[in-house]
């Protein structure tokens, strides 16, 4: 009977642990989109530093993707959380920048993914 006890009070111990909360979940984890971004940045075969962010703009979550960090021709793409794509930016002939008000507005700055070390 007290291996019983003992039993339920474990089983009532692990049943409470707590929950993650929907801003401790990261988003990579449950969008097959940014998952397929990471796979292509870590099966190419030259090395390149890139990054995840997740930022505030105009009252929702955006994801900008960056796949050459700091390469003035590569061009970062923005999007929502549905996958649909916001804006460009970077290039050199032209440079794209189809939201000319997104790095002076969007706030609340995550780092979601990167891989390398500054």
């Amino acid at each position: 009977m007290k291996l019983f006890y003992q039993c339920l009070l474990f089983l009532c111990l692990i049943s409470c642990a707590p929950k993650k909360e929907a801003s401790q979940v990261n988003p990579i984890e449950n969008k097959v989109w940014m998952q397929d971004f990471i796979k292509q940045i870590k099966d190419n075969p030259f090395p390149v530093k890139a990054m995840i962010v997740s930022y505030t703009y105009k009252n929702e979550t955006v994801y900008l993707l960056d796949p050459c960090y700091q390469c003035p021709d590569a061009i970062s793409t923005l999007y929502n959380a549905k996958h649909d794509k916001l804006c460009t930016f970077g290039g050199m002939m032209p440079n794209t920048n189809n939201c000319p008000d997104f790095f002076d507005t969007a706030t609340d700055k995550k780092v979601l993914w990167k891989n390398f070390d500054e």
